[in-house]
């Protein structure tokens, strides 16, 4: 069984409508206007429950024992422990190389073309999934908090982009896709099926609008 991508309802940064490259493309997001931001952001609010269920549905399938989500931080470990067997890299074509060097300054070339693996789309798209479900884990535990997005600073690297909204902190909102990618890299070279609930375990005081926020302190 092949794995469902997220396909958005149009185009930008050159994606094919693929989400999960959308989302990972840092710069990609910057391309929206006001209006196609907002028309991204309820279509992809509309997706959460049949991404979520996807997401369920494709575990247990190989993963029987599995128990069913309940949006505890707790059900990130399995989550996680399952997806770390399904990170996998492909030799980028030609093609590709040549349009990731023409996005970039002329200085970065050199270390551009030093990345010839990619990630595969179901790797990806996989990521995008269980970033919603960490985004919606986020929302049940801590109801003050709410998908959002936002139009400025126009160069802010999540700006048009869902998020997780109203944060008391200097932060201001929790990127659960950034997140996962990031800890998707690092279970790439050295697995660890504890690594998103313990960034979920991290950020808590951030979460939480009775505890002191750590930036406060400063």
């Amino acid at each position: 069984m092949s794995y469902s991508l997220m396909i958005a309802p149009f185009d930008f940064a050159n994606h094919n409508k693929i989400a999960a490259q959308q989302f990972f493309d840092n710069y990609a997001f910057f391309e929206l206007t006001p209006k196609r931001a907002k028309e991204y952001f309820l279509w992809f609010k509309n997706e959460i429950p049949n991404r979520i269920t996807m997401l369920w549905e494709y575990m247990k399938e190989e993963r029987p024992e599995s128990q069913p989500f309940d949006y505890s931080p707790e059900s990130l470990i399995p989550l996680w422990d399952w997806y770390e067997t399904k990170i996998k890299q492909i030799p980028q074509t030609r093609k590709e190389i040549e349009y990731n060097v023409s996005r970039y300054p002329k200085w970065m070339e050199e270390n551009v073309r030093k990345i010839t693996m990619k990630y595969t789309d179901e790797t990806l798209s996989l990521a995008l999934d269980i970033s919603i479900y960490l985004g919606e884990t986020v929302i049940k535990n801590y109801p003050n908090l709410y998908w959002g997005h936002f139009a400025r600073p126009k160069r802010e690297l999540f700006v048009n982009k869902p998020v997780i909204m109203k944060l008391k902190s200097k932060l201001k909102y929790f990127p659960p896709s950034q997140t996962v990618f990031v800890c998707m890299i690092k279970s790439g070279k050295d697995r660890d099926k504890n690594r998103i609930y313990d960034l979920y375990r991290y950020w808590e005081d951030e979460f939480d609008p009775i505890n002191p926020s750590y930036w406060d302190s400063w």
